[in-house]
């Protein structure tokens, strides 16, 4: 009979351990589509409010989008995906929605049609595009549009788990990501190698997926090592985790390349990790508990990871906090121009604001809210200031100050800071005294 409480005891505690959510549980956002263009597009929406440049890239095999994550980060461009033939709807809407003006085409006319290229052209937009022989000279092609490169990443060209973990860390640190086969160099790396100077090299996998006797013919070599893909992607995270953002931590699955292309340009854009899993977590959560990274929100990419996999411990949904700045992508710095208008019946015309000092007062005042995504938000009605803000005369952002606050047409609950119409009356009287509040 003591046996036997002491059993229900037991699981009791483990219910209670595993299956409530407690102060500690990551928050989760999941950025999924009807397929691997609309996914692509809604990452690309989640991380650029707006953007000239986009690389695209096709959706059907990993390798030319996995090794332009250092350029899109150069360029600050969301990677998006493309049929061989045809742009998926999808895919359109958000370069229209981003307002780009240039797009950089990875892969030759094989992998990507010439009609693609055309109909974009005749958008207006600019293409150029990059290619080489085979991927191994298209990694190289696009190694060459990196400016000051001495350090890279060398990963297999069979499977995209080990350029997908190396993708952010090689963002940040402008490292090219160059595929070569397993056990052999091609002479096109051989010779990007020897003129660029490369002082460190990064190998990912030697004696799993690449051989050992590549160590020895490249400059200065630090391998990344591990039994399996998995193993390999913590690896990565272990060795660079001082360099890279933990407060977000991004999970694609590990057997499907599809939703792991145009997220590891999200994942670049802030250096945070991107993990891949499988069938559940276990192995990611234990590295993250044991080295006491805690406090961390989910951002699951496409709707190929299990909800076992998703490093939380509740089936709930929650929706990460926020600053302004991180729903729109928009640098305070970067803001050239704020025009006002006033809700109240037109007691006030719009108000345009381009001082420098001015500007940069009632962007200060924005970095104050945190916010998180409204849940279920019943729309506002009625309100007294909009603010439209501008880099350059290009529209980058509007801001509508009702509660919840309506971002890009996005509602907002506010969770820090107060909404005070009075605060923004008074700074706009100090900017035009003829102002009425």
């Amino acid at each position: 009979m003591l046996k036997t409480k002491f059993t229900l005891l037991i699981i009791v505690v483990w219910i209670i351990m595993f299956c409530f959510p407690n102060d500690s549980e990551a928050a989760t956002e999941k950025l999924s589509g009807a397929d691997r263009y609309a996914t692509s597009a809604i990452i690309a929406e989640n991380g650029w409010k707006q953007s000239d440049y986009a690389i695209l890239a096709y959706g059907k095999s990993f390798p030319d989008a996995l090794i332009a994550a250092p350029l899109a980060k150069k360029y600050n461009a969301p990677i998006l995906l493309t049929e061989s033939n045809f742009v998926p709807k999808d895919t359109l809407n958000m370069i229209q929605q981003l307002k780009i003006t240039h797009i950089i085409i990875i892969g030759g006319t094989g992998i990507i049609s010439s009609s693609v290229e055309n109909h974009l052209t005749s958008l207006g937009i600019n293409t150029t595009r990059l290619y080489g022989q085979d991927k191994y000279e298209t990694s190289i092609i696009v190694a060459n549009h990196l400016d000051n490169v001495n350090q890279i990443a060398i990963v297999t060209d069979e499977d995209f788990a080990d350029a997908l973990s190396i993708s952010p860390i090689a963002a940040k640190m402008n490292m090219p990501i160059i595929l070569i086969p397993h056990n052999v160099l091609p002479d096109v790396v051989r010779g990007y190698v020897k003129t660029h100077g490369i002082s460190k090299t990064y190998i990912i996998g030697v004696g799993s997926s690449l051989d050992k006797s590549l160590v020895n013919e490249l400059p200065n070599v630090e391998q990344i090592n591990g039994q399996d893909k998995y193993q390999r992607n913590l690896a990565v995270l272990d060795k660079f985790k001082s360099e890279m953002d933990l407060d977000t931590i991004y999970l694609t699955s590990g057997e499907y390349f599809d939703d792991g292309l145009s997220g590891c340009a999200l994942a670049s854009a802030n250096c945070n990790p991107l993990l891949l899993v499988s069938e559940n977590s276990v192995l990611q959560k234990n590295y993250l508990d044991e080295h006491e990274i805690t406090k961390y929100n989910v951002v699951v990419l496409g709707g190929l990871v299990k909800e076992e996999a998703t490093l939380a411990s509740s089936s709930t949904t929650n929706y990460k906090e926020k600053t302004i700045r991180d729903v729109t992508n928009v640098a305070p710095q970067d803001i050239t121009k704020i025009v006002f208008y006033d809700g109240r019946g037109g007691l006030n015309k719009p108000l345009t604001i381009e001082d420098k000092q001015d500007i940069s007062k009632f962007m200060d005042y924005l970095d104050g809210y945190v916010l998180e995504k409204a849940k279920n938000p019943e729309p506002s009605t009625g309100w007294i200031h909009e603010a439209a803000f501008y880099m350059n005369d290009k529209e980058v952002m509007d801001i509508t100050f009702v509660d919840p606050i309506i971002i890009n047409k996005n509602y907002y609950t506010i969770l820090k800071s107060t909404l005070d119409n009075k605060k923004i009356d008074t700074f706009l009287k100090s900017i035009d005294p003829t102002y009425v509040i």
